[in-house]
């Protein structure tokens, strides 16, 4: 039986779908346009049920539909997505809100300027930079602030590529890069939550487990599959 790969991306205004055979030639394209919304000036937010995993299932769909191939005939999916977001899911991995996006969105300018009060001299060692928009702890305590019945049901703080792999396999996974992201909750030196830090933010178990890009992050779901 022939091998393929599938690679889906989702980006700020459109996903991509591209299904390649063991050769890496290019079998089926696909790409849908999905809304960047903007409800308050500084929000930038994309609703993660409907683009993220309601796309994905689509663009699967639409290069299987166009190959022919036969989905047992998939090897292997890899996922790329929008980098430093924010999503809060509950125990189903399903989104509590509309997800917060990269630095485009600065909703949590006051939470940055409270942590770099709060860590003062030692901000820069904590994170390895000064606090921005794109980091996703303050977005996390944004939400705390802001939304504490959505952050009472919080059952994962995820992105955009961490939501796709729970809704596809059940594991909740972060690769290593974009955990950088969400400093100082991880210890990066041995990739393990940093439970003495998360505190001031989430608990422990409300965060993703730290993997590399290239880790299988497990399998496809018999009920992801059928979606």
């Amino acid at each position: 039986m022939a091998r393929y790969f599938l690679g889906i991306d989702v980006g700020t205004n459109e996903s991509k779908a591209a299904l390649i055979d063991e050769a890496c030639n290019i079998v089926a394209f696909a790409s849908e346009s999905h809304a960047l919304m903007n409800p308050q000036p500084g929000w930038f937010e994309h609703d993660a049920e409907e683009d993220w995993w309601g796309g994905f299932c689509r663009l699967s769909r639409k290069v299987l539909a166009q190959s022919g191939v036969n989905a047992r005939e998939i090897g292997c999916v890899g996922l790329s997505a929008l980098g430093c977001d924010c999503v809060p899911v509950d125990e189903s991995c399903t989104a509590l809100c509309n997800a917060i996006l990269y630095g485009v969105d600065s909703r949590s300018h006051q939470e940055m300027a409270w942590l770099t009060e709060h860590y003062g001299s030692e901000t820069e060692r904590r994170l390895g930079h000064p606090i921005c928009s794109s980091d996703i702890a303050p977005k996390i305590l944004w939400i705390k602030n802001n939304r504490p019945e959505v952050y009472a049901k919080t059952a994962k703080f995820l992105t955009g590529s961490s939501c796709r792999c729970a809704k596809l396999t059940g594991e909740y996974t972060i690769d290593k890069y974009l955990a950088e992201d969400f400093m100082p909750l991880y210890s990066l030196a041995d990739n393990t939550i940093d439970e003495a830090r998360c505190g001031l933010f989430c608990r422990p178990d409300q965060l993703a487990a730290v993997r590399y890009a290239t880790d299988i992050a497990g399998g496809v779901t018999a009920a992801a599959a059928r979606q």
